[in-house]
């Protein structure tokens, strides 16, 4: 079953990578039944050229006619000794033995008709040879060595105007960079496919690299970017519609914005969106998409709490799922099933669905979906009474979060440093690109006269200087990647020291208290579970700054200033907080101008106030306090100090504090895990919000940070 799921998701992965490639080939009866009758009428070389097009059109649904055809057309150019033909013989052999998904000897094929395309000097079709490589690479897992061929078919292209197939080159790089999580790489490379589509007139290329980009924006939560270029998608795709009366990518699009306005809380227009996909759907007789807006419809009438028109959509959905296999969608609408039910009250009956959709989820090794139902398990158990499954279930989140994480974290150093030798090997090729164009110009300058070489020495200098000038910018750009290499390792050791130990510990814990369940009373075993949900809440904390850490280096986060009331929003953030005050016995106390407003982003300076005041809470011995004061530095700024009398900063580590590199990281006065993720973010939105920071303190007496706000959106 697993080795299944596996290769499903691997077809699923090519097909995301080759869709912009194949979409080119949808070709009407008409176009077929032409190039049929023109088969009957030529002779010679241009029938050779006729089978070609014709096996390349026929090859997804007619195979066996196809491979005569260009096996036909292979034999007949080597008879005429006509090499072009030969290597197009050969790529059009490759691509139907890869469509019969016989892809060693399809790698074969592709080799022929590369050595022929070195031979002459062809960079159109070395491009298109060194592309399909490149996928059969990646769907076997080798994504280093895919990576190269696909940064070599974009050469090749370059030279030869290849557009459309540099295009599909850029963006099978951006899917393997966001499938590893790198999602500025993945950014900027469906960007440059973008850009290539465009200059080959490929609309449902460029309308694909839009869908790309909002899919990954989905990923990082930014709902408005994924929003901006879902509806840049849907407009490019409308108007193909218009013209080929293929709705496919319009329905991608509807989908993908109906669940976004689901994720926010817009339920009606979700329902409406995704009732215009089962419309397409429908016309179009796809089983596979009707199912899928079943399944989309149930999950926005349950989120209404509508749950038995819930249980009909999702019924019906898999009813569609089981006739067509489509197994992978089974754990989520039995999942849902099993809300439903617990929503009407029929709790056992939904326990069994939730658990039946946790099998189907474990027999995928879909890991989001198992920890997704141990949640909802966890509520469900809870809400009975039941502690000892809801300490099981919550112990199986841990662990599958521990999994998570380190498979987040396992991006290999050296896969990094591959991606970079790429881009330098870029740069060396443009560079002896620029050299060959300049002794080209001489050798012609040569021949002609004295005044045109002297001329060209000059272009030659001119040119040099440019060269210097792009090889500094490269050197520059090598130590900017160094520096980010530094950064992601220390954001490696976060993840692997202080997110894996605390997850082990917390999963060791939960398997003694399951060895010793019985030895407690319910009360008892009722305050330890608030103890390990705060715990796991600590862990989630983390994760939470681990994202925003990592949206703002990609700059993502969007800065949305409005004028605050500065006491109210002091007040919001600390909410939070007073459970751990509570806990250790501090004393916050508040002294605040309640006629201070200050121009910012609410998220941005609620973050920041959280980190600063929880620091400080952190830092403080039991029985302390901590001491919350505004005022108005002057007519355009505000102040925010947060004292504290807890053990203080060495004045050597305080200049370093901001830094991800630094390693002077402590514990708390009771042993509260730190990683200084935390005050580095606090930079950032504090730079954001246009705000200044400092931080004063001694060893033994305590610490004060003080940190500036705007009062008006002139600065």
């Amino acid at each position: 079953m697993n080795k299944k799921i596996f290769l499903y998701f691997v077809f699923l992965l090519t097909a995301s990578i080759t869709f912009p490639a194949f979409s080119e080939a949808k070709f009407s009866n008409v176009q077929i039944d032409s190039l049929r009758e023109q088969l009957k009428k030529n002779k010679g070389a241009e029938r050779i050229a006729v089978q070609l097009e014709l096996a390349m059109q026929i090859m997804e649904n007619e195979k066996h006619e196809a491979q005569l055809l260009a096996d036909s057309a292979l034999k007949a150019s080597l008879a005429l000794k006509n090499k072009n033909l030969e290597m197009r013989s050969y790529l059009a052999l490759g691509r139907i033995n890869e469509v019969l998904n016989k892809k060693d000897l399809s790698v074969n094929y592709y080799d022929s008709a590369s050595i022929i395309a070195n031979v002459l000097n062809d960079n159109w079709y070395k491009g298109e040879v060194l592309f399909r490589k490149g996928v059969i690479k990646n769907s076997r897992g080798e994504e280093i060595n895919a990576l190269e061929y696909f940064n070599g078919s974009i050469q090749a292209c370059r030279l030869s105007g290849n557009f459309k197939t540099m295009g599909s080159s850029y963006s099978a790089m951006a899917t393997i960079f966001r499938v590893n999580g790198l999602y500025d790489r993945a950014i900027e490379y469906t960007i440059n496919s973008k850009l290539n589509y465009e200059k080959a007139g490929f609309s449902e290329g460029n309308a694909w690299a839009s869908y790309i980009l909002g899919r990954i924006y989905f990923d990082l939560k930014l709902t408005q970017k994924a929003m901006d270029y879902f509806q840049d998608a849907l407009k490019l795709y409308l108007k193909q519609a218009s013209e080929d009366g293929n709705n496919n990518g319009v329905a991608f699009c509807y989908e993908q914005i109906g669940l976004l306005n689901l994720e926010s809380g817009n339920f009606e227009e979700a329902h409406q969106y995704i009732e215009k996909t089962l419309e397409i759907y429908s016309k179009n007789k796809s089983v596979y998409g009707i199912s899928n807006s079943h399944k989309n419809l149930g999950l926005i009438e349950y989120s209404m709490g509508n749950y038995n028109v819930a249980e009909k959509y999702l019924n019906e959905s898999l009813k569609i799922k089981n006739e067509i296999g489509d197994i992978l969608s089974l754990p989520t609408i039995y999942q849902y099933l099993g809300l439903c039910l617990v929503g009407k009250g029929h709790t056992a009956e939904g326990l069994k669905n939730l658990n039946h959709s946790l099998k189907l989820a474990q027999s995928n090794n879909q890991k989001k979906i198992q920890l997704n139902i141990y949640s909802k398990l966890t509520e469900v158990y809870l809400k009975i009474n039941d502690l000892k499954n809801a300490i099981d279930c919550q112990k199986k989140q841990i662990e599958i979060q521990d999994l998570i994480l380190s498979g987040a974290a396992n991006i290999k150093i050296e896969q990094l440093q591959a991606i970079y030798e790429i881009d330098k090997k870029n740069g060396q090729i443009l560079e002896l690109e620029k050299q060959n164009e300049i002794n080209s110009l001489l050798i012609k300058q040569h021949r002609t006269s004295q005044f045109l070489m002297i001329a060209g020495i000059v272009i030659a200098l001119l040119i040099s200087l440019a060269i210097y000038w792009f090889y500094t910018k490269i050197r520059h750009k090598n130590s900017q990647l160094k520096e980010t290499n530094a950064a992601k390792d220390k954001l490696f050791a976060i993840v692997a020291h202080d997110l894996r130990g605390p997850t082990g510990n917390l999963t060791a814990f939960l398997e003694h208290l399951n060895d010793t369940f019985d030895d407690y009373s319910p009360a008892e075993l009722k305050k330890l579970l608030i103890t390990l949900s705060k715990s796991a809440g600590d862990v989630n904390a983390l994760l939470e700054n681990l994202l925003k850490w990592a949206q703002s280096q990609l700059n993502k986060i969007e800065y949305r200033p409005t004028e605050l009331n500065l006491t109210s929003i002091i007040q919001n953030s600390v909410k939070g907080l007073l459970q751990s005050t509570e806990n250790k016995q501090i004393e916050i106390k508040f002294e605040l101008n309640d006629q201070i407003s200050v121009f910012g982003d609410s998220n941005m300076i609620q973050t920041i106030v959280r980190n600063l005041v929880g620091n400080a809470i952190k830092f403080t011995q039991r029985g302390g306090s901590v001491v919350i004061q505004t005022a108005l530095k002057d007519e355009k700024n505000a102040s925010i100090s947060i004292i504290d009398n807890g053990i203080g900063i060495e004045k050597s580590s305080v200049p370093e504090i901001f830094d991800i590199n630094n390693t002077h990281r402590r514990p708390g006065t009771e042993n509260e895990a730190s990683t200084g993720l935390g005050l580095i973010l606090v930079k950032d939105f504090i730079v954001k919000n246009k705000g200044t920071i400092t931080i004063e303190s001694e060893i033994g007496k305590g610490t004060t940070v003080t940190f500036t706000l705007p009062t008006n959106q002139d600065l």
